[in-house]
């Protein structure tokens, strides 16, 4: 007979996976539902979950070469499994758990002998981890491929966009329809259907989560004990195994696969089988059964997968122009090496505005939020995509940098509108209209109204007002061609064209880059010496360099940066960055934005502050700042000698 303790670890571990799917489909469902309002906010971490996911971390660190606010929190996953095994697969994975349940359901495939039979360990279960070195290989290279098949988000996008929105939960304050829906469902059905036929097929085959916790877990202090001697040979141990990983006596137990179910154990009428701390290892194959001509070959389709899959025009010279992502994306190719295609900020956007993307992102591209204007448009005082993006592709941003419900000089612009003058009801049938002009959120408005003189069917002259759209106030949100009432195609539509994330992408001539050396050489500033050499940054590129304030940057007008790396006679270093701003109105304005508090005026410039460590300054349309990594007694005055020297220099760049 089973084990009284095996038992009672098979009944914690279903009310473990229950509480943890249950808690999972509530926070999905419930985080689409509460948004609303003049000002939609979030109750509680809608981005908590993929906080705590080790591959999305690593997937963003390889892919960016830095580290997300927030995914530090996976360590709270990766250290227990580095000491007791993959227990996150067998004990809280929610879509590991359907798995679970599906697999247990009642199959002619699996009766019997066959049951048991198909629970032993088979070869093809080293793919997983194939494909997951694949798809960081691809991460490496700058494409975020992993979320199309990790677990979490394979189960957020579908429950989001397929599941949720056909139950149509009754807290929901608009019913949701999301484009790709059924496709979405259907592969997720196809996924649990092979279940039946093989136990957790997922899971053992094709997980790239499962794979990397598996070879974090091949040094594990947990493992399996096998007492030979008692066993009878029954092999009821392989009815309920999950993992495929050999718990018979005769094999060697597979750690790395092994999901920590405790099944084995509770199935044991000899108790022969028992976890325990630091077990022998005799019977034990820590490592998966990887060669090396496979892993070479893994890591060179997923090196090759990213050209391969960009190798067409529609990245750069052909870009689809109904490509339009959500406030705060970063430029296209920097958007793809960090979207997961979790479908976060298509959930939870309060407009249904935000869809799954297909052709018009091209194939990596597949699943990324694009802004559908003729479902919804984007709310001008909502910021939750930025919230729950977990990965920094959209940068979380505020009111004021969005820039869409008060006055502001460079707001966050999604594209620009265009009129179909031919189907426009004043343009074309001489008929009033003037419901975009009304729906505009702009201030002053975007649509702007001018009289004509039109003559109806029967030649009477009418004054009618004509709708234009001003390219410099127009910010792309779509409330304009939400709202026309041309059915079908609209009268007025969104485009890409003007969006704030491309230099390139623009119709209305930006201010050349300034390219001229901007910082001093050594011997400029008595006492330093020049470290490094001068980096440059476009506006677009800035988040390279000072990720995770860029964005602040960018709202105040910033064009160029130059930074550069100073020495102080061996004693001090600093670093001294110039930005050049849209305009000498921009360059003030940042730098009266920053505190004046224990600081102290210095006249360089149009004017200086010294807070003792840092020093800032701005000089027509240019705004310095200078920081120094070392506290001594000649720190200020070090830094405001550096600081003169600058300002003498940008003397001679601060011209119209």
């Amino acid at each position: 007979m089973p084990s009284s303790a095996g038992k009672t670890s098979r009944r914690l571990r279903r009310i473990s996976q229950g509480l943890f799917l249950a808690l999972f489909t509530l926070h999905v469902c419930l985080t689409g539902a509460v948004t609303g309002g003049l000002e939609p906010r979030l109750t509680f971490p809608v981005r908590l979950l993929l906080d705590f996911d080790p591959l999305v971390a690593l997937s963003n660190a390889l892919a960016t070469r830095a580290l997300y606010q927030g995914l530090l929190w996976s360590l709270a996953i990766l250290i227990p499994t580095i000491f007791f095994g993959r227990f996150f697969c067998g004990w809280m994975c929610p879509l590991g758990t359907l798995h679970h349940m599906v697999g247990n359901a009642p199959s002619e495939s699996k009766r019997g002998a066959r049951r048991i039979e198909s629970n032993r360990y088979e070869k093809w279960q080293t793919l997983k981890y194939y494909l997951l070195i694949g798809l960081l290989a691809s991460a490496f290279f700058g494409n975020a491929l992993v979320g199309i098949m990790h677990p979490l988000t394979l189960f957020i996008r579908t429950l989001a966009l397929a599941i949720y929105p056909a139950l149509h939960v009754p807290l929901a304050l608009r019913q949701p329809h999301f484009r790709q829906a059924i496709p979405l469902g259907l592969i997720f059905v196809a996924i649990l259907a092979f279940n039946l036929r093989i136990t957790r097929f997922w899971c053992r085959a094709l997980c790239p989560l499962g794979a990397l916790l598996g070879l974090v877990s091949r040094r594990s202090i947990l493992g399996l004990e096998k007492r030979a001697a008692e066993c009878g040979d029954c092999r009821r141990c392989l009815l309920h195994c999950q993992g495929g990983d050999d718990p018979i006596p005769g094999a060697a137990w597979r750690k790395s696969e092994c999901h920590l179910c405790l099944n084995c154990v509770a199935d044991c009428p000899e108790r022969a089988l028992r976890f325990r701390l630091f077990p022998p290892k005799a019977a034990t194959r820590d490592a998966p059964d990887l060669t090396r001509r496979r892993i070479l070959t893994s890591l060179a389709a997923g090196s090759v997968a990213v050209p391969l899959l960009r190798a067409n025009t529609g990245l750069d010279v052909e870009a689809n122009s109904r490509l339009i992502r959500p406030p705060g994306a970063l430029a296209e190719k920097d958007f793809l090496a960090r979207c997961i295609h979790c479908g976060q900020c298509m959930k939870v956007c309060p407009n249904n505005a935000l869809h799954p993307a297909f052709a018009e992102a091209g194939w990596d591209g597949i699943w990324t939020p694009v802004l559908a204007p003729r479902v919804g448009y984007c709310e001008p005082s909502c910021t939750l995509c930025g919230e729950v993006c977990p990965t920094g592709a959209i940068w979380q941003f505020s009111l004021a940098e969005k820039g869409w419900t008060g006055v502001a000089a460079r707001p966050i612009r999604l594209g620009t509108a265009f009129y179909d003058r031919g189907r426009c009801l004043p343009w074309a049938m001489a008929t009033e209209c003037i419901v975009c002009q009304e729906w505009c959120p702009t201030s002053p408005k975007a649509v702007y109204l001018r009289p004509a003189e039109v003559s109806d069917a029967e030649g009477n002259t009418r004054q009618i007002r004509q709708p234009y759209i001003d390219p410099g106030r127009c910010v792309g949100c779509g409330a304009c061609e939400y709202a026309c009432p041309v059915k079908g195609s609209p009268a007025v539509y969104v485009t890409s064209t003007g969006e704030s994330r491309s230099m390139a992408n623009q119709m209305l001539l930006p201010p050349a880059p300034v390219r001229a050396e901007w910082l001093p050489a050594t011997g400029d500033a008595p006492g330093w010496t020049k470290s490094s050499a001068t980096r440059q940054f476009a506006a677009e590129d800035l988040w390279k360099y000072v990720d995770g304030d860029a964005e602040r940057y960018l709202r105040a007008g910033v064009r160029y940066t130059q930074t550069a790396a100073y020495r102080f006679r061996d004693t001090i270093e600093a670093v001294a960055d110039v930005h050049r701003m849209e305009s000498a109105a921009a360059a003030t304005a940042f730098f009266e934005s920053e505190p004046a508090a224990g600081s102290r005026p210095i006249a360089f410039g149009d004017g200086g502050r010294s807070y003792g460590q840092s020093v800032t300054i701005h000089k027509g349309p240019f705004f310095v700042r200078l920081v120094a990594y070392q506290e001594t007694a000649e720190t200020e005055t070090a830094l405001v000698g550096l600081g003169g020297a600058i300002a003498k220099r940008l003397d001679r760049q601060a011209g119209p």
